[in-house]
């Protein structure tokens, strides 16, 4: 799936599980643990969400 070459401020898209569709912006990356913290908008409030490289795609 994605690539674990991300970097803030990449755009990403959610493809499968309770967030699908979703796309979100790259906040944080944790190479060590394999994960990005992502901030995402729901109508009119934003969230974070922590995920790990391969439940994102790049959008």
């Amino acid at each position: 799936m994605g690539s674990p070459k991300f970097a803030p401020g990449d755009v990403i898209y959610v493809p499968q599980g309770p967030f699908t569709g979703v796309c979100g912006v790259v906040r944080e990356v944790n190479m060590a643990r394999s994960e990005l913290r992502v901030e995402v908008a729901f109508s009119t409030r934003r969230h974070g969400l922590t995920v790990t490289f391969d439940e994102v795609e790049w959008a």
